[in-house]
């Protein structure tokens, strides 16, 4: 019995140390889990926020876009067609309602909204429809500004996706517009209306889309020449080279070098016209493109995360395996089979017992020295008789 309590309290203690193990090794790895999981939660909720942006951004690009057209034509005195920004419209209203709240651009787009109405309400041409315009496109950039800032997408710390975020939603929108001030402007010079607005407006309006023009195509060759992915420069030479050679005729590359402007004002309508299609196009393949390496950040982390609660999961069924097979050994390996020095004490204690039985019946006849001899004489008698009938 001694024994049996001892190996009861061996095997409590087994048992009490290999779940000790089994924490030791465990406690860390979920505290490590806990963190890299916590990490990796702000990681998508700032890349989903980010895609959120890009959302919003794409029919906003193609929104000042058809403004700057539409303040060409009503700047040279015609009416506009108003249905590439009722198309834009419409776009942005169904992204307002997508992601609108979550980036807090619902009441800023609202108020575009509103002027936008107003231009079509009231049109105007000439010197005032290039004031209202102009306005209601400052206002447009700064709403895509504001997306960039709520999106977190000028706070991106990755250069590929940086850069294409700094082409797409700062340099080429801004590029489309101050090409088409800079043709307005020199219409209006040409025209009575403008004859007191100088050359230098122009020559800075000029300059403006230079740089800007510079500065997407090395900020897209920096994204490509970063990019892990080594997809997202597919699909961006042709536009690329269709780009750079749109903007040559109309703001060349070289500022500094006098270049002069276009001969006529017909043939600048006819470059910027080319200039914002091409800018346009380029525009949209730099945000789809955006979207993309955001959404494969994003698969990556989702995927890493699964890889992680997998590792876990297993670790614990494997501890738990281990806690089991240490409790259920007692159970394989069955009922202890009795040792050698328990069969002999058995085997003497079986002998001592059939002694003490022998000898208390011994003891028990001897004491009863009248039973003995009434035994012999009954023996003698049997005896006697068998004689008798034997003489017989």
């Amino acid at each position: 019995m001694f024994q049996a309590q001892r190996g009861s309290s061996r095997r409590r203690r087994r048992l009490l140390a290999t779940l000790c193990a089994a924490l030791a090794l465990l406690t860390p790895m979920i505290y490590i889990t806990a963190q890299f999981w916590d990490v990796t939660s702000r990681d998508l909720e700032f890349v989903q926020a980010e895609r959120q942006g890009v959302v919003y951004l794409r029919p906003m690009s193609e929104l000042v876009a058809a403004l700057a057209d539409a303040q060409s034509v009503a700047v040279a005195g015609h009416r506009p067609d108003t249905g590439e920004i009722t198309r834009a419209v419409k776009e942005l209203t169904q992204a307002d309602r997508t992601v609108g709240e979550s980036l807090r651009v619902h009441d800023s787009w609202t108020a575009l909204q509103t002027k936008i109405d107003q231009l079509q309400a009231t049109p105007q041409v000439g010197r005032s429809a290039y004031s209202m315009y102009s306005e209601t496109i400052d206002v447009a950039l700064i709403l895509m500004l504001r997306i960039g800032d709520t999106s977190n997408l000028v706070l991106d710390p990755e250069i590929d996706s940086y850069y294409l975020m700094d082409a797409g939603m700062l340099r080429l929108p801004s590029l489309i517009a101050d090409s088409g001030r800079m043709l307005d402007l020199q219409v209006l010079r040409n025209e009575g209306t403008g004859k007191d607005l100088p050359l230098a407006r122009v020559l800075v309006a000029r300059d403006r889309v230079s740089t800007a023009a510079s500065a997407v195509e090395a900020g897209l060759a920096k994204s490509f020449g970063a990019s892990a992915s080594g997809t997202i420069g597919k699909g961006f030479l042709d536009k690329i080279d269709a780009f750079q050679a749109a903007v040559e005729p109309l703001a060349p590359s070289t500022p500094l070098v006098e270049q002069p402007l276009p001969p006529s004002v017909e043939l600048m309508r006819s470059d910027r016209s080319q200039l914002s299609q091409t800018a346009l196009q380029l525009d949209t393949a730099t945000l789809n493109a955006l979207d993309r390496l955001l959404g494969a950040r994003q698969q990556d982390t989702e995927d890493n995360r699964q890889m992680v609660a997998l590792v876990l999961i297993l670790c614990v069924l494997l501890a738990g395996a281990a806690v089991w097979l240490r409790k259920g050994t007692r159970i394989f390996r069955g009922t202890p089979r009795p040792s050698a020095q328990t069969g002999r004490r058995r085997a003497s204690g079986s002998d001592d017992h059939q002694y003490a039985d022998q000898s208390d019946g011994t003891e028990h006849a001897g004491s009863h020295p009248e039973a003995g001899s009434l035994g012999a004489e009954s023996n003698g008698s049997l005896a006697w008789g068998s004689v008798a009938d034997a003489a017989r």
